[in-house]
């Protein structure tokens, strides 16, 4: 009875550790966790856990059990060789009633408390060993069991996906702190004479690039505790789009046109921005674009309209709120009407102020001898419809 009470209590602690592990997305915080779970779970009196750098030296070690007294009176932390390089080495778990007998074992230096019984298990992932797991001193044994040894494997297997989803977490964050200096950066560039006119293009194009780029990177932090390999490839979709981005400052420095219409035509354009919208947004985009409407347009006129749709699913995506959003172009008799219309919050724009965005929008719509106009829906949300005629566009 006593050995199926111990049994469930295990289990018990194992699901708790598995939660602990999972929700820790610090990597030094979770490496400390690590370290404390293992020693309760197995019964150790002390633990720790050392994790490799680059160059396969010891870059990171926690321990548990051990005050930091002691610890500070030790002086260096261990450098991964004797005995504790052995598990590195041969990539299996290493199991010793007497430490000191270990062909590797060259003791223990000043301070060190007494230890006896070992287990060391390796943390791997996908590429090898990166890491392992010291036990020492068994509770109220000589040694370790082979069923301490198993549980330490199950730990080991915990952590090693923990800690590859709390580095995953670092590039995300350290991603999202780069584009805010760059996004920083953008926002303060100036050329002399031309400074208006590439703020404006910048915006326009460079900057809501990079916002939907970072919504990217956000949303997949959701998917780093499930999916670390769905994680990494959104966050190499995000670079290459941020290598898009580039491309498209050297377009605009040189008055060139963005490259997305230039590419796909304009209605595959709006598409590919719809699609953008839904993935960062979970809202859902019905779109009406006919190609053949859209070929009537020249290529400056097709340049302000895809801006001016980028800027309004910029603007519903950041402050809308909107469950559904609905796209129209339609061209005949010689006029063009877009449509673009969602269900909201709503908001008067008399009462806003009127930022880069919006001044954009209006000064491409006088360029196309056209009207933009925003307005409230009936029943929520708002409006934004944008009419001109053909024949007073051109390249």
């Amino acid at each position: 009875m006593d050995e199926v009470q111990t049994e469930h209590s295990r289990l018990l602690a194992l699901v708790e550790a598995s939660r602990a592990l999972t929700s820790e997305l610090n990597l030094d915080r979770l490496l400390q966790r690590i370290a404390d779970v293992s020693r309760e779970v197995v019964g150790a009196s002390y633990a720790a856990v050392g994790v490799l750098d680059d160059k396969g030296d010891l870059g990171q070690f926690v321990f548990s059990g051990l005050d930091e007294e002691t610890a500070a009176r030790i002086g260096h932390r261990p450098t991964g060789v004797g005995v504790l390089g052995a598990i590195i080495e041969e990539n299996r778990p290493l199991r010793l009633r007497e430490i000191a007998d270990h062909p590797r074992s060259s003791g223990f230096p000043d301070h060190h408390p007494p230890m006896h019984s070992f287990l060391g298990v390796p943390i791997s992932g996908r590429s090898g060993a990166f890491g392992r797991l010291y036990l020492t001193e068994k509770q109220g044994d000589a040694e370790f069991t082979a069923e301490d040894e198993r549980i330490a494997l199950m730990l080991a297997g915990q952590a090693s996906v923990a800690v590859e989803n709390a580095r995953l977490y670092e590039e995300v964050s350290q991603r999202n702190k780069e584009l805010e200096r760059l996004q920083d950066a953008l926002k303060h560039l100036a050329v002399f004479e031309e400074r208006d006119r590439i703020a404006r293009e910048l915006h326009d194009g460079v900057v809501q690039s990079i916002y939907s780029v970072g919504l990217s990177l956000q949303g997949s932090l959701s998917l780093l505790s499930r999916d670390p390999a769905g994680t990494r490839a959104r966050i190499d979709e995000a670079i290459n789009e941020l290598d898009n981005v580039v491309r498209d400052v050297r377009s605009y420095i040189f008055e060139l046109r963005p490259k997305i219409v230039e590419e796909k035509g304009l209605a595959a354009a709006i598409e590919e921005l719809a699609k953008e919208f839904e993935v960062n947004t979970l809202a859902h985009v019905d779109l009406d674009i006919a190609a053949g409407d859209s070929e009537q347009l020249g290529a400056a006129a097709q340049g302000h309209v895809i801006q001016i749709v980028r800027e309004v699913l910029s603007n519903i995506a950041r402050h809308a709120g909107a469950m559904e959003v609905t796209v129209r172009l339609a061209a005949g008799n010689g006029e063009v009407l877009l449509l673009i219309d969602d269900d909201g919050h709503g908001f008067d724009p008399s009462t806003v102020s009127r930022g880069h965005g919006l001044n954009n929008m209006s000064d491409r719509a006088r360029k196309l001898n056209g009207q933009l106009l925003i307005e409230t829906r009936e029943g929520g949300g708002t409006r934004h419809s944008l009419r001109f005629r053909t024949e007073a566009t051109g390249d």
